[in-house]
């Protein structure tokens, strides 16, 4: 391993908490292709003649441009989705972190302000099909690994020899679950020194830190109301193992629900923050197989959107009105949505349904929004609750 990389690491590791905190996750590894890499458990290095005109700080910011792909969770969000084509979204929601928080870049790095705050999701729907860009792919899935090595005999025949050995598959979802743990971590060290980096807190705060176990709540449901989820027993879902809560795995179908959220005002932007962090919990608590049908409202319905993997979050609510339950399970009973469990973000103050005849309704409430005897009792559904901070 070259020791100019060996230096780069560790002054990363030395001079920025966030990114110094993430690097140490990955092990530096020899690679044959002509770009750095990563699988999230190894950061791949070319031969020295690759970055031999980079300078010091465009190796750093390259050995952070490969750690924030897998605390962005890029390496696990591809799916189905055209291999080169998110590379390139990747790259350009990556670069665009990177240059607001001061790194350095090689020449040649994709950057287009136009995509500054935008995930790589919304970045790969902007993209031409079939995208123009050719990069060298820097993703590596993390079930596989690096693939064969090879070398030259030692006959002097300039063959390359067969393979000799293949890098250790790596569980990806435990993978997944372990660096947003670290990203939690290494959010909380920057942070105690005060130098979270630009653009990450609203990421770090909606993406990460959902309180509820969705998995638990939404498996339930699905298992004894509806019987529509292939659920298996064992192997365990070995994503939640670390928290020694031993959920089954779920195969075949996606989830289906209804996301009520209201936008009237008495919620507070504090609470819509939480409220969106929640749904992201939802998300990641099933993958990239879920359908959510969602509407803002107020007195009445003011968005209403579909969300699945491909498609992001809005993160302005619009409103701001009276509040009136009433409308969203209108639209519920106008789109035959009935056999869908609903979650409903709210501090249930407003105009309840006389009744309601489709399946379970999860009313979720804030601790410090329950301020009433009457802000206990629903007509019909569950309350849950969920912690203020």
């Amino acid at each position: 391993m070259d020791k100019k990389i060996i230096r780069a690491k560790i002054d990363l590791m030395l001079t920025n908490p966030f990114w110094g905190s993430l690097i140490t996750r990955l092990e530096l590894r020899d690679f044959d292709e002509n770009t750095f890499a990563t699988n999230g458990k190894y950061l791949y290095v070319p031969d020295a003649k690759y970055y031999k005109d980079w300078t010091f700080q465009e190796l750093i910011g390259v050995l952070a441009h490969e750690t924030f792909h897998c605390a962005a969770g890029h390496i696990f969000r591809k799916h189905n989705k055209d291999e080169m084509k998110w590379n390139v979204a990747s790259d350009f929601a990556t670069n665009t972190i990177l240059r607001e928080n001061g790194f350095s870049l090689p020449k040649g790095t994709l950057y287009d302000e136009q995509y500054i705050g935008m995930t790589a999701e919304k970045i790969y729907n902007l993209l031409p099909d079939p995208i123009k860009i050719e990069i060298p792919i820097d993703l590596i899935d993390p079930g596989k690994g690096q693939g064969p090595k090879k070398k030259r005999s030692k006959d002097g025949s300039g063959n390359n020899k067969k393979e000799i050995s293949i890098e250790p598959i790596v569980d990806p979802k435990e993978l997944e679950q372990e660096w947003k743990e670290s990203v939690v971590f290494a959010a909380r060290i920057a942070k105690g020194r005060g130098r979270l980096p630009n653009g990450l807190e609203e990421y770090i705060s909606s993406e990460l830190f959902s309180k509820v176990p969705w998995e638990q709540i939404l498996y339930r449901y699905l298992q004894i109301a509806k019987g529509t989820t292939d659920f298996t027993a064992y192997p365990f879902d070995r994503r939640h193992i670390y928290r020694e809560v031993y959920l089954p795995s779920m195969q075949g179908e996606s989830i289906e629900l209804v996301c009520g959220i209201d936008t009237s005002g008495s919620i507070s932007k504090e609470d819509l923050e939480r409220y969106f962090s929640e749904l992201r919990g939802i998300c990641l608590a099933f993958g990239g197989n879920y359908t959510i049908h969602l509407f803002e409202c107020d007195a009445k319905v003011q968005q209403d959107n579909i969300i699945t993997e491909d498609t992001d979050i809005p993160k302005i609510a619009t409103g701001r009105g009276g509040t009136d339950f009433r409308p969203v399970f209108e639209k519920v009973e106008e789109y035959n949505l009935q056999s869908l469990p609903i979650v409903f973000f709210t501090d249930l103050d407003g105009e309840f349904p006389d009744d309601y005849l489709g399946d379970g309704v999860f009313w979720v409430v804030r601790e410090s929004q329950l301020r009433y005897k009457s802000n206990n009792i629903v007509p019909f559904g569950k309350i849950i609750k969920i912690e203020n901070e």
